[in-house]
């Protein structure tokens, strides 16, 4: 029998966070949940999932990116899907090892199609996501 990937979502937005839960537990992954990146990243357990997603909001917006740079260096391999209203996007440096094997780009495109009816993820630098 397959393992269950397991999911963080942290997500800022109760109600789309319980929606996206839901969404994510119907298609059979185990998913925890974190209310903003400051409460996840002060339990540091990042490195124990299949797959971080961070829903991005306008106020905490470099601050998250910021967050998601720092996950990049001390966890290279972990995939980090970033949600916004105009898309999915990944940190910079994540795609390149997307073709190498075992990574998880199919996981990361069939959540993005699920959570932003898209599987198109681009790769976006925290400087040109804060202008």
């Amino acid at each position: 029998m397959k393992s269950k990937k397991r999911i963080l979502l942290v997500d800022l937005d109760d109600l789309r966070r319980k929606t996206r839960v839901l969404m994510l537990t119907g298609a059979g992954y185990v998913v925890e949940t974190r209310s903003d990146h400051e409460v996840s990243e002060a339990l540091d357990r990042e490195g124990t999932f299949d797959l971080l997603v961070i829903a991005l909001h306008r106020k905490k917006l470099e601050e998250a990116t910021a967050y998601s740079e720092r996950l990049r260096e001390h966890h290279p391999t972990l995939p980090i899907l970033l949600l916004l209203d105009g898309g999915v996007f990944v940190p910079h440096g994540t795609l390149s090892p997307s073709v190498e094997p075992g990574f998880p780009l199919d996981v990361m495109r069939e959540i993005a199609e699920m959570l932003a009816g898209s599987t198109h993820i681009r790769e976006i630098a925290s400087d040109r996501m804060s202008a």
